[in-house]
């Protein structure tokens, strides 16, 4: 495997062919690992590094998920868990080929919480580094889309119209992903251009906002510098880098959302092995109207050693307190 480098962007060529795009941060030597594995439309990026992180002495690696940006898309015939499995492998033993002091944290937002769990709980014959996870922090998560009979959990309660066409039970049966063609039509006039991209990020995400998380996110544009527009702004350039190459990424959603994310074996069966010595912090916001709170709750019950944390606010709202979480992640 070899690595290449553009800008702040790390780009690996794995051995089967296929481009692994990351950046990374914070002490690259570091025997402490963080990777933080972002949602739909983004590429992995690492910004400002949390001072909770800078004193953990971390390293920080931010991949962009298959099917984004510079990341190949999954082999063909390749299922999406394995992918990710043997992509962060690859990476792990790329940049830290010396496991015998590895603690690896393992973390994801919104989408990024669906491969994020699919890494926690895969065989180690597959993601050998696993047995070295220490915790999983997962924000705006995802639950497998299951119905759980022994709880009567469901995953579809709680989706909105949006959601349940989108990547739901419909999403599953319509052919040659017709739903998801007719959203990439939609979508991608918005991103053709940096201004509408902004607009749809604000549309979808800031003008949502109540004003208990306005506040917040005045607070934290305080505290951190940002001007106004800024995030949004950032937002919008990554979901443009996003699909800049393929929108196969984007396309796969609902199959992957609706895949064995379990290798088998159902949310809270995992063995001693995959539980022992884990911490599990699941962030949700009360009023977030794409990954419910309800969702969070479930999974809170099912993971061993599992907490939430809620805030009150929507999708993004842990952006605005992620100081405060990755201290709380790191706390003993």
């Amino acid at each position: 495997m070899n690595s290449r480098t553009t800008n702040t962007e790390k780009l690996l060529v794995l051995l089967d062919g296929r481009t692994l795009a990351y950046e990374d941060g914070g002490i690259t030597s570091s025997s402490i690992v963080v990777i933080f594995l972002t949602g739909l439309l983004s590429v992995g990026k690492v910004g400002r590094l949390s001072p909770a992180l800078q004193a953990k002495g971390v390293h920080y690696i931010a991949p962009t998920l298959p099917g984004y940006g510079n990341t190949s898309p999954p082999s063909s015939g390749t299922p999406y868990s394995i992918t990710i499995a043997q992509d962060m492998s690859a990476l792990l033993t790329h940049l830290h080929p010396n496991t015998s002091e590895l603690q690896l944290y393992i973390s994801g937002g919104s989408f990024g919480t669906v491969p994020t769990q699919m890494l926690y709980g895969a065989p180690f014959e597959v993601f050998p580094q696993g047995r070295y996870i220490r915790g999983m922090l997962l924000l705006g998560a995802f639950p497998p889309f299951v119905q759980d009979h022994e709880t009567g959990f469901d995953y579809t309660r709680s989706m909105n119209w949006r959601d349940y066409i989108s990547v739901g039970p419909p999403s599953r049966f319509i052919p040659f992903r017709m739903l998801q063609h007719l959203a990439k039509f939609v979508i991608q006039s918005k991103l053709a251009r940096q201004e509408s991209a902004e607009a749809f990020i604000r549309a979808f995400l800031f003008d949502k906002m109540g004003e208990d998380e306005k506040k917040m996110y005045q607070a934290w544009r305080d505290k951190t510098g940002y001007e106004d527009g800024q995030l949004a702004r950032e937002m919008a350039e990554s979901n443009r880098r996003s699909v800049e190459k393929t929108w196969e990424g984007f396309l796969s959603t609902p199959e992957v959302l609706n895949s064995d994310w379990g290798w088998g074996v159902g949310l809270g069966g995992l063995d001693e092995e995959h539980r022992a010595g884990r911490r599990v912090l699941i962030v949700a916001g009360t009023e977030d109207d794409a990954t419910n709170i309800e969702w969070a709750r479930y999974l809170a019950s099912k993971y061993s050693n599992s907490r939430l944390k809620t805030f009150s606010g929507g999708h993004i709202v842990a952006i605005f307190h992620m100081d405060e979480i990755w201290a709380d992640f790191f706390a003993d």
